[in-house]
């Protein structure tokens, strides 16, 4: 009967039998005398039965210790697959991880490309056309356009963008911010906003509804520092996923605050300047920077062979308000608007010399034309009288003039001449040389 099991279990069951058998062996001997004898026979069957009971039970435990274990290779199977699948998405996201890395470094090298030519300069124009050129290069954008916002950036720098929408570059604009989409440049005044069609289209009202419609998403980066908004700049492409709303903006909101600081900057830099190369009362070159002028147009007369002559002009009026400096200053702002007009900055430089002396310094002019040019400023400045409430305030002239020759080879020499001769002029002044002043 037990020769009849088959299987792998009866086979790694067989060194167990013998310990089985003698266990019922044993069994069987503890059995009382009438239980191990009946009718004088031994009770074979008794015995056996235990035995195959013992031995199939066994065997059960066996299979069922079999298929714990391969149930727990079919488990580990899978835990191990699981792990292989994890270190797999793991492996995806530290090499999207590694890309994100390199992407950021090339873009922040790219932002400090952009920080130098930032710091580097100091005239506004010229930042902005080396900015948006090095931009547009670096981040190809398809659309790039920049809004100014700042009166005096607009009138000093850029006084032709509210009259014309041409771009200064390939699919890159200057314009004036639209005074009614203000609210496009940034919900937040300082962070960069992401701004749909809708929002595109009323904000590049001015540009051709062919190059607005193919816009499919859009941010606006605002140039503001300090509360100052200098105007934002807009970057568009016809991608609609290039500027998603979920991207992060921090590089860009640095990059506006740093451009709105240079600007602040270049707008510092030209007011210093002014005040070191301007009269503040009159706009026109003050007493150093005129004389700095003569100096260098005189060396270059001389190495050249040119002609240079100048003229000593000394104003001459009487106001009904004596000792009102607010009535002075604007009678001097009045007559140095009308030497400008005589005398434009092409054809000569204008400064103010004096309380109320003024010196032209006129290149490439001989004494002749220079001569020439004396009575028709006299009479000019007097055909323009300054008006003032019901008065019309005269201005009376008197000029001095000086020419670079063999006895005037120096700026002082030319200085002396034209002062000498305007010192003249005052003292043959006749008794009609009086107070100049129209009553109306």
């Amino acid at each position: 009967m037990c020769g009849k099991v088959h299987g792998p279990s009866m086979t790694r069951s067989i060194p167990c039998l013998r310990s089985l058998e003698k266990g019922n062996r044993n069994a069987h001997a503890a059995l009382p005398k009438g239980g191990r004898q009946r009718s004088g026979r031994k009770s074979v069957w008794s015995a056996g039965h235990y035995r195959n009971i013992i031995l199939f039970s066994e065997v059960g435990k066996m299979e069922q210790m079999d298929s714990g274990r391969s149930n727990q290779v079919e488990n580990d199977t899978a835990a191990l697959e699981r792990l292989r699948l994890e270190n797999e998405e793991l492996r995806k996201q530290l090499q999207h991880l590694l890309t994100t890395a390199s992407n950021n470094e090339k873009i922040w090298r790219h932002f400090t490309e952009i920080e130098r030519i930032l710091f580097r300069t100091r005239q506004l124009d010229v930042l902005v056309e080396e900015l948006l050129r090095e931009i547009k290069v670096r981040f190809e954008p398809d659309y790039l356009v920049l809004f100014l916002s700042h009166t005096d950036i607009i009138e000093q720098f850029f006084p032709e963008i509210c009259r014309t929408n041409e771009p200064i570059a390939e699919n890159t604009w200057v314009l004036p911010l639209p005074s009614n989409n203000g609210c496009a440049v940034a919900a937040d005044v300082c962070r960069p906003s992401f701004l749909n069609d809708r929002e595109v289209r009323g904000l590049l009202t001015v540009l051709p509804e062919a190059i607005v419609s193919s816009i499919m998403s859009g941010v606006s980066v605002p140039l503001c520092i300090h509360e100052m908004v200098f105007g934002s700049l807009f970057f568009g492409s016809q991608d609609l996923q290039r500027y998603h709303p979920f991207d992060s903006t921090d590089l860009l909101e640095q990059l506006g605050v740093k451009i709105a600081l240079c600007m602040d900057n270049c707008l510092t830099y030209e007011k210093v300047k002014e005040f070191s190369v301007l009269d503040p009362l009159t706009g026109l070159m003050n007493y150093f920077q005129i004389h700095t002028i003569l100096e260098k147009e005189a060396r270059k007369a001389r190495r050249f062979e040119t002609p240079l002559s100048i003229l000593m002009i000394e104003m001459d009026f009487f106001h009904p308000t004596d000792g009102d400096p607010g009535l002075l200053n604007e009678v001097l702002r009045h007559a140095a608007g009308v030497l400008q007009e005589i005398i434009p900055e092409q054809e000569g430089y204008l400064g103010r010399f004096g309380s109320n002396q003024f010196l032209a310094v006129l290149p490439d002019v001989p004494a002749e034309e220079a001569a020439e040019v004396v009575p028709y400023l006299t009479q000019a400045i007097r055909r323009s009288p300054f008006k003032y409430q019901n008065t019309a305030i005269l201005i009376q002239t008197n000029i001095g003039m000086g020419t670079l020759s063999d006895q005037t080879r120096r700026t002082q020499d030319l200085l002396d001449a034209a002062g000498t001769e305007l010192c003249r002029l005052k003292m043959s002044k006749d008794e009609h040389g009086g107070d100049p002043v129209a009553h109306g």
